[in-house]
């Protein structure tokens, strides 16, 4: 886990103490080492940089930029390659011979072996770039859920290409100014749109997709190529749930012992979820849990607490627990230190209480966090997904089979529907229909006034689903979420999170053998019998808790907002406002301020996230336009 930084063009380096000072604006990502290498003087200039978080092999000998042997390729790479021990026999078979016990030399001696296709190989997290000097080329890419970040500018007049892990860097190194882009503002103001995209709020920076390559060929013209190089499977398996909870299950406990691979410290985040429950009890299947840590975040309102099924977990699992509970004075003290981190806005509800939780582990000096993200959005976990199932059923008109379906989710919630039939039906009448009726009854809550027309922007196009005649709603909307919807925009938090505490977070979920076996699953294995990721449940039933196996409500780490901003913040939210208006140039209308003063409760989930997004885009903006640079060399900028 590590910060890189990269520039490849035709001319020299005109400020070379720029390129110094932006990769220190990364060392939060790699505080125990940090490495650059030149090539200069001819055409292309090639500059790499890395900052060091040392996890495996802790020696010298995994140091980077890392060269091959006969000094062809140059790599520096940020992330983990857990499959790393296995690929190392197979490299070794063919002749290759390794200096140290890092996953950084096997990819090294795997793009040597295969080239572009090494990436077929990798199990892991990553994002790379090498450099060929035989071929004057550059290779990069990004893991398939996009867990390692890959930013870039392209300067096609100035035949100028820079990358970067955060985009603080590349405005640092001056290959790009800290302006927005306003229709990637508008995607995200419409809906949430913005981790999936290869746009940024920054014009001009672009992101490499999840799953995705990238080649600059100097020689034939030196313009990026991108191509997607993974995709989740269509074709279905023919398998009762029994044998697919079977494979399942082997699958997990092989992703867990995997991510397990470390020389520092491993602990887990623990929510009290069916999914991190499942991490935190597979690592004591393993018999890896003598000496782990657990860390969790515990809630001072009893509805938003999960701490009595933390509790459970640990009466069943010996390790050691930590615990924290956010609270609302250290939020506003350690906001703008968070958007500092993340740059791009956030609805900050789970992502502070995640960030308390990684402070903690560093307080414990545990290095690596294995975590429980990814599980919703692969397995239906949250009640939207019920009703695509429904819909569904209601669609193909198995009216018997969507009876049962609903009476067996109401029968584990105590009676409680997920919503009613003629609701169902709302939702599939056509889109203008709907528009129409939708607009007759306006709900008059804040999180209504979050749309592009108090921004005076245009709005923006919605997002394409995945859908494929023969698949289902559920089916397209489990793999919008899962490679270009909300879980890229998680796995952004959780990156930013734990990197600010030099962190490493480990996701077990998504090991692409896992989500090839899900995606290859029938629906009613994923969203059945009433119950929300049944697949997992099956699979796990013998190792976790039965309390949390059958567990059918869902709150993961929601700080309490509502009494927040209610109360104790409300004075700073309307200070944030008033920035956000003078930061926006004009455009975000007065009527906006005005209406959150005149309501009394800003409710938990809804306000609270519109209002988070509008004051992180402000701070994380403000926080980007300390990086420019400056005719001298200047420090980092202190975030407290």
């Amino acid at each position: 886990m590590c910060g890189i930084l990269g520039l490849v063009q035709r001319s020299p380096l005109a400020a070379p103490e720029r390129f110094d000072t932006a990769l220190d604006l990364l060392r939060h990502r790699g505080p125990d080492g940090r490495g650059v290498w030149s090539r200069s003087g001819v055409d292309p200039c090639v500059h790499f940089g890395h900052r060091r978080l040392s996890i495996v092999d802790l020696s010298a000998a995994g140091h980077q930029p890392m060269l091959s042997p006969d000094r062809r390729y140059t790599l520096v790479f940020n992330g983990e390659i857990y499959n790393h021990v296995e690929l190392r026999r197979e490299l070794s078979c063919k002749g290759h011979v390794f200096h140290s016990t890092s996953d950084t030399e096997v990819l090294l001696c795997a793009y040597a072996q295969w080239g572009e296709d090494c990436l077929e190989r990798l199990n892991g997290m990553f994002a790379f770039a090498i450099w060929d000097e035989g071929r004057r080329r550059l290779f990069a890419a990004r893991d398939r859920f996009g867990e390692k970040p890959f930013y870039y500018v392209w300067n096609e007049h100035l035949q100028r290409f820079a990358f970067a892990s955060e985009i603080k860097s590349l405005i640092r190194l001056g290959v790009c100014e800290p302006e927005i882009d306003d229709s990637a503002l508008a995607a995200y103001v419409d809906f949430e749109e913005l981790d999936g995209s290869e746009s940024t709020l920054i014009a001009g920076v672009r992101r490499l997709a999840a799953a995705s390559s990238l080649l600059l060929d100097w020689p034939s013209g030196a313009t990026p190529k991108v191509k997607r190089y993974w995709s989740l499977p269509v074709e279905r398996v023919d398998m009762d749930l029994a044998t697919a909870a079977q494979r399942y299950a082997e699958l997990f406990e092989d992703s867990v012992r995997i991510r397990l691979r470390a020389d520092v410290p491993v602990g887990s985040s623990l929510s009290g979820g069916l999914d991190s429950t499942a991490v935190v009890c597979q690592i004591h299947q393993l018999g890896a849990a003598a000496g782990q840590n657990t860390f969790s975040a515990r809630m001072d309102e009893a509805r938003l607490d999960e701490g009595r099924y933390i509790d459970l977990v640990l009466a069943r699992v010996a390790v050691g627990a930590h615990s924290v509970t956010p609270q609302a004075e250290a939020f506003r003290k350690e906001f703008d230190q968070m958007c500092w981190f993340m740059e791009e806005p956030f609805p900050a509800t789970s992502m502070y209480a995640q960030f308390r939780v990684m402070a903690l582990a560093a307080e414990h000096q545990t290095t690596v966090i294995l975590d429980g993200q990814g599980a919703d959005e692969m397995l239906g976990g949250y009640g939207h997904y019920v009703r695509h199932r429904q819909e569904d059923l209601l669609v193909r008109g198995r009216l018997s089979e969507l009876r049962l379906e609903r009476r067996a989710y109401a029968n584990l919630r105590g009676g409680t529907q997920l919503t009613s039939l003629r609701r169902l039906a709302f939702e599939l009448l056509p889109d203008g229909i709907m528009e129409r009726l939708q607009r007759r009854n306006q709900s008059k809550r804040f999180a209504d006034w979050w749309n592009p027309c108090w921004l005076g922007l245009q709005p923006a196009k919605e997002p394409v689903s995945q859908h494929r005649p023969g698949h289902s709603r559920l089916d397209a909307a489990l793999r919008w979420d899962s490679t270009e919807g909300p879980l890229q925009a998680l796995l952004r938090y959780g990156d930013r999170n734990s990197m600010a505490w030099s962190r490493e977070l480990r996701q077990p979920f998504l090991d692409h053998r896992l989500a090839e076996l899900v995606f290859s699953l029938p629906d009613q294995f994923k969203v059945g019998a009433g119950m929300t990721k049944r697949v997992l449940r099956e699979a796990m039933r013998d190792i976790i808790p039965e309390q949390i196996a059958n567990r059918h409500d869902k709150l993961g780490y929601q700080a309490p907002l509502g009494s927040w901003f209610s109360g104790s913040l409300r004075e700073w939210v309307s200070g944030g406002l008033e920035q956000a208006r003078d930061m926006l140039d004009q455009r975000m209308a007065t009527d906006v301020i005005d209406r959150f003063r005149a309501i009394d409760t800003v409710d938990d989930w809804a306000d609270g996230r519109a209002l988070v997004r509008i004051l992180s885009l402000v701070s994380g903006l403000r926080a980007l336009q300390q990086c420019k640079p400056v005719s001298r060399q200047v420090e980092m900028v202190d975030v407290g």
